[in-house]
């Protein structure tokens, strides 16, 4: 694979046909133009990999942007309270069972419904 380092107006061609240029960075994004004859189909990598595998020859995974590194630091702060809360549930539970005895069936349905709000049981 071909690597470039290309500045801001700057452009490649590929073959005679078709040419990517490269305008400005944006942030964490580049804008880019490509010219290219309508048979030659041109798709973004992620619209890309919804119908096809990514391809060997990329170099690793893209990174992430900030807010996809925030959005995934709240799911595990979220699955981490959740975790949480299902222990506490638990503890009070196993209590509850032990003084009540003939709760039993109910205390049973009980922790279904909590293995199902943290995700564990699959109905």
């Amino acid at each position: 694979m071909l690597t470039l380092r290309l500045k801001s107006g700057e452009y490649l061609t590929i073959g005679e046909d078709i040419a990517v240029q490269v305008f400005r960075q944006k942030g964490n994004y580049f804008e880019v133009a490509v010219k290219a004859p309508r048979e030659v189909p041109v798709y973004r990598g992620e619209v890309f990999e919804q119908e096809n595998d990514r391809p060997d020859y990329l170099r690793g995974q893209r990174h992430k942007t900030p807010s996809e590194r925030a959005a995934n630091i709240r799911r595990k702060e979220n699955l981490a309270r959740r975790v949480d809360a299902t222990q506490q549930l638990n503890t009070i539970l196993d209590r509850l069972e032990s003084q009540n005895p003939e709760l039993g069936q109910d205390i049973l349905t009980m922790r279904e419904q909590v293995s199902r709000l943290n995700g564990e049981l699959k109905i």
